[in-house]
This record gives structure tokens, C-alpha cells and sequence, in this order.
């Protein structure tokens, strides 16, 4: 097995390229910060993948078309209704198209959809077509989120101001999310790849295979993590603190604590958009559970392998709320919450780590 890229030139060109957009917010006249951000980020996008960049401010300045439109002529629910639908579409029809190199496209999916659900919902007045570019096209959440929501973001800009101490620790910030990204994620977890692959232990084991599907889950995060730091980081730099999107995964004592920590706005934006509408009308939180783990799956990718571990998760959420009760039931087990803090987190990775040979084997057994 090869070790991972975690920086890839892509990624570091638009790292490069929001770094070099700080010393920018702190020049520009306070009204024209923003909006030349917003220049800047097209820019950079149309420098790098121009079809990105078309797709990115197409599905802008048409979600903001919608909204306009029903605005004035009403018929919020069938506009909202299929303007969404063609929202999703046009991402999983980038995923059909590998040639194409796409950048951001999920993320900025979400955030046109998060701002025509508001809108729908009447949380949100329609915010025009220059507040909502300035809104999707802010760079360093470009690339790898947080999918932050317009709301704190608009708040942000306004209270925007320089402050010495939040600049150093922005810095700071983005300084511990390289290293997170680049030495640990990259160099040090592809080191132990290595280590494993002249280890002797065959691929194809099963107990290979659970193991290499822990470390791939713990450079997942560390790269993952790195990159949203980076994001974070370089955001407070500019005097943006905006959405936290990890918060010690590991320290959850269970599966449930675990996704509530782990890449939060995701989890967050299907809780709001999915989770909670399905469950209204089925009243089944079940059902609302199983449609924003599909979300979250294929999300990440189109797939039957997706599709079966949003299952999995589901069954493992299922399985920790049946015992929570029966711990909470059972007085011999009173001992557990003193102890959930040093084995759930072992369980935790030993779940999530599973589904990758029990699904990979399972899809291969339905392979004629």
C-alpha cells in the first residue's frame, strides 16, 4: 500500500492563495473587503479548474434567482422543491465525470442549499445576490469547509476588526493544522503503512485488513482535521472565527459522542435538513437517522459501499442506545460511566474501523 497524499499541488496552491489574501483584508477599504474577497476567490478557482468556477457561481447566482423569484411571484415550495433537486443533481453528475477536476463542489453544494432551506423555512429573508457571493466565495473555507452558515458568517463580517492576539493566534492555529496535516497525517501514518506492509501479515487477512482500516481512520482525522485548522486558522487571521468542525472525536465515549464531534457541520447540516424534516413527517427519528446517514454517505461518495455503511452506522447507533438503557437499568453495571471514558473510545474505533472488511467482504460475496 502506498502512503496517502495528504497535500496534494491543488490544495497548496489554494492554501498559498488564502494566505496571500490576508495581508488583502487588512488593506482594502473596510465596505470593499469582502467583496474583494470575493473577487479574489474567483480568481483564484478560475485559475485553477475555470469549470469549478462557472459551477461554483452559476449555482449561486441561480439560488439566489430562486429565491428572488419566489419572493415575488410565491410558489416558495415548488421552486424551492426543484431547484434543490437540481442542486443535487449537478453534484452527483460531477461525480460522473472524472476527467473534471472539481474543486469545493460538495461544500458549496450544501451552503446553497442550507441558504434556500432558510429561506424556505422563513429563517432567512433572501440575502441577495452580492451577500450570498460574498458568502460562498470566502477561499479559505474553499477547498475542505467547515460548511459554515451565512447567519454567523454575516455576523463575523460585521464585527470584523483587527485585534493583534486573534491574528497571532490564527496563526498559530493554521501553523498546528499543517502539522497535523502534513507530519502526522502524511509522513508519520505513512510511515507505519509501510512498516505494516513489510510486517509480513499478507493483505487479504481479515485481521490485516481491520487493522490497516483503524490507521486509515486515524489519518483521516489528522488529515482532516489538519485541513479544517488550516482553514480555521487562516480565517482568524482575517478576523473570521467561524465553525468548529472537529471536537476530540476520540474522547466520545460512544459511537453517538462521536458523531457529534466528528466533522460537526456536516453532521449539523443533515441533522437540520434531514434528519429533522424526515423524522417530522414519518415520526419515526429512526427513519430520520437512516436518511441522514445515507446523506452523510453519499456525500463522501456515490457508492453501494456507502449506502451499506450508513447501515452500519445506523445499527451502531441503534445497538448504543439499547444499552445505554440497560446500563441505566442494570445496577450491577453502575460501574460503567467511570469506566466509559478509557474503553468506549476503544469500542468506538473498533466499530467504525470493522465496517471496511465486514462490508468490503460482504460486497464481494454479491459479486456474480
Amino acid at each position: 500500500m502506498v502512503a496517502k497524499q495528504t497535500m496534494t499541488p491543488e490544495t497548496l496552491y489554494i492554501v498559498f492563495s488564502a494566505l496571500l489574501a490576508v495581508p488583502l483584508v487588512w488593506v482594502l477599504p473596510k465596505e470593499h473587503v469582502w467583496t474583494g474577497m470575493a473577487l479574489w476567490t474567483i480568481l483564484v478557482l478560475s485559475s485553477l479548474s475555470p469549470m469549478s468556477a462557472l459551477w461554483l457561481v452559476g449555482a449561486s447566482v441561480l439560488t439566489s434567482g430562486v429565491m428572488t423569484l419566489g419572493d415575488k411571484l410565491g410558489h416558495r415550495n415548488l421552486l424551492t422543491l426543484c431547484w434543490s433537486l437540481a442542486l443535487v443533481a449537478a453534484l452527483l453528475l460531477s461525480t460522473s465525470m472524472p476527467g473534471v477536476m472539481w474543486v469545493g463542489g460538495a461544500y458549496f453544494t450544501l451552503r446553497n442549499l442550507h441558504v434556500l432551506f432558510d429561506w424556505w423555512m422563513g429563517r432567512l429573508t433572501n440575502p441577495g445576490l452580492e451577500r450570498h457571493l460574498r458568502y460562498q466565495l470566502f477561499l479559505p473555507v474553499l477547498m475542505a469547509g467547515p460548511i459554515n452558515r451565512i447567519q454567523l458568517f454575516e455576523r463575523q463580517c460585521a464585527r470584523q476588526r483587527w485585534d493583534p492576539a486573534t491574528f497571532f493566534t490564527g496563526a498559530e492555529r493554521a501553523l498546528f493544522g499543517t502539522a497535523q496535516l502534513v507530519v502526522v497525517g502524511g509522513w508519520l501514518i505513512g510511515r507505519i503503512h509501510l512498516k505494516l506492509e513489510d510486517s509480513g501479515l499478507a493483505p487479504g487477512i481479515f485481521w490485516h485488513d481491520w487493522l490497516i482500516s483503524a490507521l486509515d481512520w486515524v489519518q483521516l482525522y489528522f488529515t482532516f482535521a489538519g485541513f479544517s485548522s488550516l482553514a480555521l486558522g487562516i480565517a482568524l487571521m482575517m478576523g473570521m472565527t467561524l465553525e468548529e468542525n472537529f471536537n476530540r472525536p476520540w474522547a466520545g465515549r460512544n459511537l453517538i459522542e462521536f458523531w457529534s464531534r466528528w466533522h460537526i457541520t456536516l453532521s449539523q447540516w443533515c441533522r437540520d435538513y434531514v434528519f429533522q424534516p424526515v423524522t417530522a413527517l414519518t415520526r419515526s427519528p429512526v427513519l430520520g437517522l437512516m436518511a441522514a446517514m445515507v446523506a452523510i454517505g453519499l456525500w463522501h461518495e456515490v457508492s453501494t459501499y456507502y449506502l451499506l455503511w450508513a447501515v452500519w452506522q445506523v445499527a451502531g447507533i441503534i445497538a448504543t442506545r439499547i444499552a445505554q438503557s440497560w446500563i441505566e437499568s442494570n445496577p450491577k453495571l453502575a460501574v460503567w460511566p467511570s469506566a466509559a471514558p478509557y474503553l468506549g473510545p476503544i469500542f468506538v474505533m473498533g466499530w467504525l474501523s470493522l465496517a471496511k472488511p465486514v462490508l468490503s467482504r460482504f460486497l464481494e460475496l454479491q459479486l456474480p
